[in-house]
C-alpha cells in the first residue's frame, strides 16, 4: 500500500509542547495507484475533529486542493476523532477517520495517529500480513484493532503464530509474542476484556485436541491452557457475563476413537486468580445431537438467549430444528415452529438490527447421496420464532468459506467464499434487511483484488474492514460510507 507522504505533509505540524495552538499531525494511509486512491477524483477536503460518538464537530475546516489542508485549536481531551471527507461537487466521494485517541498539554496519545482515506464502498490493498493463513480464528480487541491467529499454511501445516493489526499507531500488522497449541478447525470465543478462549480442532493426525488456551493477545503469559473436551466441528460464542457456552460437535472419548455426534454442553469460565478454569459440562445437553451448526446471541442484555441452528445428526443427515439456549436457567429447549426451511450445515449466522438472524450459506443433501451449497438467505424473526425466506444469493456468490462480516451502519458485507462450483470467488455483496417486506436485499458492492476463501473479516475501530488469509495475496480493506461511524 502506498504511503501518501505528500498528503502527510499538507497537515501541519504540532507546535511545541504547552503551545496555545495545539496541531495534530496524522499519518495518511491512502491505496495509491488503485480505483480507491481519492485523490485526482476529489476537490474539497473537510477535516474535523469530534468526539467519539458524537454528529456535531468541535473543530473543522474545508479547503480546495491543493491549498495546504492545517487544521489549529485541536481541542485537550479523551476520545477525540479526526474525520476527513473528500468531496467532488459536494459530493462526499472519499472518507477516513482515525480511531479515537487522546490529546493533552504534551500532544496526541500516540505521536501520529493513522487515518485509512479511500475512495467510499471500494476495497483498497494493505500492508502484507506476516503469515499467509487459512482458516485461521480471528476477533476484534477494545481497543479497535484485531488479532489474527493459528489457521494453516499453504501446505496445510497448522500455524502456531498470532499478529495484530493496528489501525492508530502503525497502520500496519505486528508479532504477538505467542506460542499457542498446533491445532487446526478450532473455535475461537472473544470475551469482553480482549481475550478468548480457543476451544478444541484436530492435531495433524486428525485427533482431537483435549485442551482449552485462554490466549491473551495483550498480556503476559499471553497463552494458558487447561484440559478440556476432546471436540471438532463443534460451536462456542461468548455469553454477556463474560462466559463462553461450547456445544456439540464430533467428540472422542480417547486418541485414535471414532468421533460420535454429541449433544453435551460446556461452560468455560475466568476463575480464580483470573485464570481459565476447568471446563464445566452441563447436566442437560442439546435436544438433538449436531455438528456444523451455528450459536448466535440475541442480544446484549444480560441473560441474552443464544440461538443454535443447523448442523448434522449422527447419520449425517442436516437438522431442521432450532433451539434456544436460556443462560439465567442454563437450559436448552425447542422452537416450535422454528424449523429450517433448508436444512443446512456449515452456514454462517448473523444478528441484524431488530434482533434477527440472518442465515446465509451452508450445505445441504443435493438428493444424489451428495452435498450441494445453499444460496437461500433465511431470517429468523425472534419475535414469532420461526424461519422465513428471505432472499436468494447470486450465482456468482460464495455460498461456503465467506466472510460475512456486520458493518457500522447495519448493514452485512459478504465477501469471498466458494461458489456452487467450489471454486473461489472474489465476489462482495451487501445484505440489507428491508423492514417493509421483511425481505433481505441483496447489491453488488466492489470485488476484493483476488478470490478468496476460508479468510477472515474483522471490523476496525474506524469503521474500515480487514480482510486478511485465504489466498496468496496481501490484506484488503473496504471502506464503507461515513454513515454510522462517527
Amino acid at each position: 500500500m502506498k504511503r501518501a507522504a505528500v498528503i502527510a505533509a499538507l497537515i501541519g505540524l504540532g507546535p511545541a509542547c504547552g503551545s496555545s495552538d495545539p496541531r495534530l499531525a496524522p499519518i495518511l494511509d491512502v491505496p495509491g495507484g488503485t480505483d480507491a486512491d481519492p485523490f485526482g477524483a476529489i476537490d474539497t477536503l473537510q477535516l474535523s475533529i469530534a468526539r467519539a460518538g458524537a454528529d456535531s464537530s468541535l473543530v473543522e475546516r474545508t479547503v480546495a486542493i491543493p491549498e495546504p489542508l492545517t487544521l489549529s485549536e485541536v481541542p485537550f481531551g479523551e476520545g477525540l476523532v479526526l474525520h476527513l471527507t473528500g468531496l467532488s461537487g459536494g459530493a462526499e466521494l472519499a472518507y477516513g477517520r482515525s480511531c479515537s485517541f487522546a490529546y493533552d498539554a504534551d500532544g496526541p496519545s500516540v505521536e501520529a495517529p493513522h487515518v485509512y482515506f479511500s475512495r467510499v464502498v471500494k476495497w483498497g490493498p494493505a500492508p502484507a500480513p506476516m503469515e499467509m493463513r487459512k482458516r485461521a480464528s480471528s476477533f476484534a480487541l477494545p481497543d479497535g484493532s484485531a488479532v489474527f491467529a493459528g489457521g494453516v499454511d499453504d501446505s496445510g501445516v497448522a500455524l502456531l503464530t498470532a499478529e495484530r493489526f493496528d489501525p492508530l499507531a502503525s497502520g500496519d500488522f505486528e508479532p504477538v509474542d505467542v506460542e499457542l497449541a498446533r491445532r487446526t478447525d478450532a473455535v475461537l470465543a472473544p470475551l469482553p476484556d480482549g481475550r478468548a478462549i480457543i476451544i478444541g480442532g484436530v492435531d495433524a493426525g486428525g485427533t482431537a485436541v483435549p485442551t482449552a488456551e485462554l490466549f491473551s493477545p495483550l498480556r503476559t503469559p499471553a497463552v494458558e491452557q487447561v484440559d478440556g473436551p476432546r471436540l471438532r466441528d463443534h460451536a462456542a460464542t461468548a455469553l454477556v457475563d463474560g462466559t463462553v457456552l461450547a456445544t456439540g460437535g464430533r467428540t472422542q472419548s480417547q486418541a485414535n476413537d471414532p468421533y460420535v455426534v454429541s449433544a453435551d454442553a460446556w461452560v468455560f469460565e475466568i476463575g480464580a486468580g483470573d485464570a481459565l478454569a476447568a471446563p464445566r459440562q452441563l447436566p442437560l445437553g442439546l435436544a438433538t445431537a449436531r455438528a456444523d451448526h451455528t450459536m448466535t446471541r440475541l442480544g446484549n442484555e444480560v441473560g441474552a438467549d443464544v440461538l443454535i441452528v443447523g448442523g448434522r445428526d449422527d447419520t449425517g443427515a442436516p437438522v431442521a430444528e432450532t433451539e434456544l439456549y436460556r443462560p439465567l436457567r442454563e437450559a436448552f429447549e425447542a422452537v416450535p415452529g422454528g424449523q429450517l426451511n433448508v436444512p443446512r450445515w456449515s452456514h454462517q449466522a448473523i444478528r441484524l438490527p431488530g434482533g434477527f438472524i440472518l442465515v446465509v450459506g451452508g450445505l445441504a443433501p443435493d438428493g444424489f447421496g451428495g452435498t450441494q451449497p445453499v444460496a437461500d438467505l433465511e431470517l429468523f424473526d425472534p419475535v414469532q420464532g420461526r424461519f422465513n425466506l428471505a432472499g436468494v444469493l447470486p450465482a456468482t456468490a460464495g455460498l461456503t468459506e465467506m466472510s460475512v462480516t456486520r458493518l457500522p451502519d447495519g448493514r452485512v458485507l459478504l465477501a469471498g467464499g466458494l461458489d456452487a462450483g467450489n471454486s473461489p470467488v472474489d465476489t462482495a455483496l451487501i445484505a440489507r434487511l428491508d423492514p417493509i417486506n421483511g425481505q433481505v436485499d441483496i447489491s453488488v458492492t466492489n470485488a476484493l483484488a483476488v478470490p478468496r476463501a476460508g479468510h477472515n473479516a474483522e471490523v476496525l475501530c474506524d469503521g474500515t474492514v480487514l480482510v486478511t488469509g485465504g489466498a496468496d495475496a496481501d490484506a484488503e480493506r473496504y471502506n464503507p460510507p461515513s454513515a454510522g461511524r462517527r
